[in-house]
Formats: structure tokens, C-alpha cells, sequence
């Protein structure tokens, strides 16, 4: 007896059968704990004040780390942080 090709088993399988494997539910990926964001339309004028105030010794950040700090400052004199 001649063994059956792939195609010959292939037919005598379920109509309903996973085409491709399920992924499984236990890995799941750690939510990032911070999110990126983009400043729309900053004014110039803003890097111009930020830069002579670095110049001065008024500010030791650059502009990011200046920009972070400033919202922390705004959201916890709000109550919010």
C-alpha cells in the first residue's frame, strides 16, 4: 500500500479547522508607563526665552525636560497630581 500524499490527508480534515494558530491570552504586553506626545505649532519665541534663560544659569534643563516640569508644576497647583 503507497503512503498518501499531503494533498490525499489534507482532504479528509474538518471544514472548520484554525487556519492559522490563535495567539495565546496569558501574554499579554505591560502597558508603557509613559506616552508619547507632539507639540503642535510651539511659538519660536518660547525657544528664544528657554535659550537665554539656559545662558543666564536661570535653567539647568533643556527644553523637554523644562516643558515636563512645567506641566507637573501646573497639574499639581491645580490638585490634580
Amino acid at each position: 500500500m503507497a503512503k498518501k500524499g499531503f494533498f490525499d490527508k489534507l482532504e479528509q480534515t474538518e471544514t472548520n479547522a484554525a487556519l492559522k494558530e490563535q495567539p495565546k491570552a496569558a501574554q499579554q504586553k505591560p502597558q508603557p508607563t509613559h506616552k508619547p506626545k507632539h507639540l503642535n505649532a510651539m511659538p519660536a519665541s518660547y525657544f528664544e526665552a528657554h535659550k537665554q534663560g539656559k545662558t543666564q544659569g536661570i535653567t539647568s534643563l533643556d527644553f523637554s525636560q523644562y516643558i515636563y516640569e512645567a506641566v507637573r508644576e501646573k497639574l499639581q497647583r491645580d490638585g490634580l497630581l
